[in-house]
């Protein structure tokens, strides 16, 4: 029986010709034993072939070793590929030969001192998969070259590491990865963090190069997959921070996990397509957060109107973006054109947002909308499931939510979704259409609307300024309606007129509700149970169309509907539904009008702490109460909260006229002791939460 040998091998050569020998001396020692112990009489036929046998099997064994190495790049130019079997590549450096290796690391032996050598990248087959490290890597090149190139119909997979620093040059991107021109297509290129240290600052060339994407005048960038990583990415003239580069660079991107910092160059999206006419497919999901997504504007002599996206589109260049999970954005900054979410100038904006995603901040460029379409384009929007969105801002012009200046905006907003505060820009609406457009807005189910405010002369919801009935007669499509998730709470103003300098003449302002100064129809529609509040620019109606107030019947019992003014006097119409309001009873008793709760300890007080009436609906996981106050406090005992919670319930929603707060039950719990008590109390628009 032969004695077995475990070797180990490294990157060492002489470590490699010690066990060659090593190796042929064990032959030697098992050819002795074949002789029979030093017997001098020759060996039989059988056993001389045997020996042989044994002696080439274990030469053929060494002579191509797996390495596992770290290579510097201060020693050359790095080029890697697909190993012949699977989890190995083939790696070569500069003049050295090309080795099989096992765990490919990149590094620099001082991550201080930039090197301008580079990395490529060739995953040449459709089912090749490399898979690299890079850890602490410091690349800036020069002479029109990326930092690190990937190729190929196959997959690559790179692990970040420490804190890595690559810059492209001339029109080449930073980490490049194009679309192929014979339009087969790339593999995909994933940017992981599995071990949640590491980073990388990627700056694309001075043309055309973006931060990671493409590189070169009009391409696409081939499919990128970030999971993780703490990234900022920024892409030279007419290139994305993430995403294409030039004329009609596309890109396909999505983003499930890390932190992300992505600013586009001149015409060109933060996250998205180059400039001009460069479209983004964006999907951003999972945990993964926009710190700031930020388009690029319209550059020296390209006018003032030819911006990128935030998000989306560069100018010229559609978007189409999804965002869910619990997926955050907190800074999406369109420019000249761009929108914070949507296309660039002259492009459309399809955009869904779901789940638990949140927007913090999305603002328009001029001319384009916070969310929705840039300069000249459409939207069609919609927002569902628990998405929480605030601080939406057209520019001059354009919608908050929907269209861009002379867009339409369809906008569907539905679930538990909860908008805080959108602003159109002048002449456009809060969610609705920008100047010269109309809306065609549904709302439905349990959404909260805090504040929808529309530009001047635009509606809070519904149309812009100077917007026309289409060809079949049809304006701003306006439906609000309940459903089995709940009953909706809106509240929209419209904007305010203005005066013509030169003719003196004043143009009235938006419908809270309906169209905006135009010639526009509105046709809204309410059905079930809806709580509204809204309020008219001068001149115009608080719900309705050209100063002309819409009535409603057949609402359900607990409607609601509050109309003012552009001064803030009630006009109400005898036919709207008004929220009961108990009277008060003797003996300092609780009212007798009043609700009790189906949880003990769970109420509702009115401004001198005495308890009114509410209404409760439960969908689902979430429990929604609603009182006709402008203020009014509800009271929970935490040994309640647990009660809640062990029934399914983990959100509240409190809504009062002005303002609605959902809570998180766990939270809550996470607050307080055993006997402790929350008290949230809403004062017109405010809310403040105490426990204790």
């Amino acid at each position: 029986m032969f004695p077995v040998f475990t070797i180990s091998f490294h990157h060492s050569k002489e470590v490699f010709v010690c066990c060659l020998i090593v190796s042929l001396r064990c032959v030697f020692w098992v050819g002795l034993s074949i002789r029979g112990g030093g017997n001098d009489s020759p060996r039989p036929a059988s056993q001389r072939a045997a020996a042989l046998i044994l002696t080439a099997a274990m030469l053929t064994t060494l002579t191509a070793p797996a390495f596992a190495k770290t290579w510097y790049i201060e020693e050359g130019d790095i080029t890697i590929s697909a190993g012949k079997t699977e989890g190995t590549n083939k790696v070569s450096q500069g003049e050295n030969p090309e080795v099989e290796d096992t765990n490919t690391v990149i590094t620099n032996s001082d991550k201080d001192k930039a090197s301008s050598n580079t990395v490529t990248i060739k995953a040449e087959n459709e089912n090749d998969k490399v898979e690299v490290k890079l850890e602490d890597v410091n690349i800036k090149t020069t002479g029109g070259k990326a930092a690190v190139s990937v190729t190929g119909k196959g997959d690559t997979n790179i692990e970040l590491n420490g804190d890595n620093e690559l810059s492209g040059s001339g029109a080449h991107a930073a980490l490049e990865h194009n679309q192929t021109v014979d339009g087969e297509g790339n593999g995909e290129l994933t940017i992981q963090d599995k071990d949640k240290n590491g980073s990388l600052t990627a700056t694309g060339g001075i043309q055309n190069g973006a931060g990671i994407g493409a590189g070169g005048y009009g391409v696409s960038s081939g499919k990128i997959e970030i999971t993780g990583g703490d990234i900022t990415a920024t892409g030279g003239k007419s290139a994305a921070g993430i995403g294409g580069s030039g004329y009609r660079g596309d890109a396909d991107i999505t983003i499930s996990g890390g932190t992300i910092r992505a600013t586009g160059g001149d015409q060109a999206a933060g996250i998205g397509g180059g400039g001009l006419y460069g479209s983004g497919n964006i999907t951003i999901t999972g945990d993964a957060v926009i710190e700031d997504s930020i388009g690029g504007s319209s550059g020296a002599g390209a006018g003032n109107s030819t911006g990128g996206a935030g998000i989306g589109g560069g100018a010229g260049g559609h978007g189409t973006i999804d965002i869910s999970g619990n997926a955050q954005v907190k800074n999406a900054l369109g420019k000249d054109g761009g929108a914070g979410i949507g296309s660039g100038h002259d492009g459309d904006g399809n955009v869904t947002i779901s789940g638990n995603a949140t927007i913090e901040n999305a603002e328009g460029g001029k001319f384009a909308a916070g969310i929705g379409g840039g300069y000249g384009g459409d939207s069609n929007v919609t927002i569902s499931g628990n998405a929480k969105i605030d601080n939406v801002s057209g520019g001059m012009q354009a919608a908050g939510i929907g269209g861009g200046s002379f867009g339409d905006g369809t906008i569907t907003i539905k679930d538990n979704a909860a908008i805080g505060t959108v602003t159109g820009g002048s002449y456009g609406a809060g969610v609705g259409g920008g100047a010269l457009g109309v809306g065609d807005v549904t709302i439905e189910g349990n959404v909260t609307i805090k504040n929808a405010q529309g530009g001047s002369n635009a509606a809070g919801i519904g149309g812009g300024y100077g917007a026309e009935n289409d060809d079949d007669g049809n304006g701003n499509q306006i439906t609000i309606k309940s459903n089995e998730s709940g009953a909706p709470t809106v509240n929209a103003t419209g904007g305010e007129s203005s005066i013509d300098e030169e003719t003196a003449k004043k143009t009235p302002g938006g419908a809270g509700i309906g169209s905006g100064a135009s010639k526009a129809n509105a046709d809204i529609t309410l059905e079930g149970k809806v709580t509204i509040v809204a309020k008219a620019g001068e001149g115009n109606a608080a719900i309705g169309a050209n100063g002309i107030e819409q009535e409603f019947t057949g609402l359900a019992e607990g409607s609601s509907i509050t109309r003012s003014d552009s001064e803030g006097n009630n006009i109400t119409l005898p036919t709207d539904p008004v929220p009961a309001v108990p009277s008060a009873s003797g003996g300092g008793s609780a009212d007798a009008s009043v609700q009790e709760s189906v949880f003990p300890g769970l109420v509702v007080t009115d401004k001198d702490g005495q308890r009114i009436s509410y209404t409760s609906i439960r969908g689902n996981n979430v429990l929604s109460l609603r009182v006709g106050r402008f203020t009014a406090s509800l009271r929970a005992s935490l040994a309640t909260l647990r009660q809640l919670r062990a029934e399914g319930i983990d959100t509240i929603t409190f809504q009062t006229i002005l303002c609605s707060t959902t809570l998180s039950v766990d939270e809550l719990l996470a607050m307080g002791g055993e006997d402790a008590e929350a008290v949230l109390t809403h004062r017109l628009t405010a809310s403040s939460l105490t426990v204790g």
